[in-house]
């Protein structure tokens, strides 16, 4: 018997071969596995495909995302730049805030390891601030390769037009959490309650950023 021309090892009969539905349906099984597969969820594909061979791709119809099997575990390589809303988690090392009225939203998208995200925190008349240092969870957690920094601007909404801060995201290599950093260039300093304004109704913080997840 033959194989195919691309060199995937799947066995074709020959003309000349003994009928035996079973070699054809073992090429059918070999066909499908180097196919892009659909499931409706990730549970699904994982309860189908339970022992997947590198190189297999499956479409999830729930999240609309194209998802490759790399020897080890299921990675998502495509998901034509669609994001995706979630909600992060607003912590302080002393004393976390709390939310009340105001809103707080997130955003990303993911192609492979790369992650784009962004954050809005809008305070509202009942938000308590917490005390310490700020931070926020992100979508996937980083990569233990290399810190990454993203951008970060404050609105202070009492001062008008010129209430405005910027600084840097910092995203430890391996961390869970994005840090936001604002002020000037020799007095940058995480973001908290007291840091870079004393914090009010609606105040807001923006925190965008790229970073290499797991």
């Amino acid at each position: 018997m033959a194989t195919d021309d691309y060199g995937q090892t799947i066995t074709i009969p020959d003309l000349t071969s003994q009928p035996d539905i079973r070699v054809v349906m073992t090429a059918v099984q070999q066909v499908l596995r180097r196919s892009v597969l659909s499931f409706s969820s990730a549970s699904s594909r994982n309860a189908t495909l339970v022992s997947p061979v590198e190189g297999m791709m499956a479409w999830l119809q729930d999240t609309n995302t194209m998802t490759q099997y790399d020897g080890s575990t299921w990675r998502t390589v495509l998901n034509g730049g669609t994001w995706t809303s979630y909600t992060p988690s607003w912590t302080a090392t002393t004393t976390n805030p709390v939310l009340g009225n105001g809103s707080l939203a997130g955003r990303y998208s993911r192609v492979g390891a790369m992650v784009d995200f962004a954050i809005k925190v809008t305070a509202g008349s009942t938000t308590t601030f917490g005390s310490g240092p700020w931070s926020f969870s992100l979508p996937f957690a980083a990569a233990s390769v290399i810190d990454m920094i993203g951008n970060v601007m404050v609105g202070d909404s009492s001062a008008g037009t010129s209430g405005y801060s910027s600084g840097a995201a910092y995203i430890a290599d391996g961390g869970n959490t994005v840090s936001p950093y604002a002020g000037g260039k020799a007095d940058m300093a995480i973001v908290s309650s007291l840091h870079p304004q004393t914090w009010g109704n609606g105040d807001r913080l923006w925190i965008t950023g790229r970073y290499e997840a797991v």
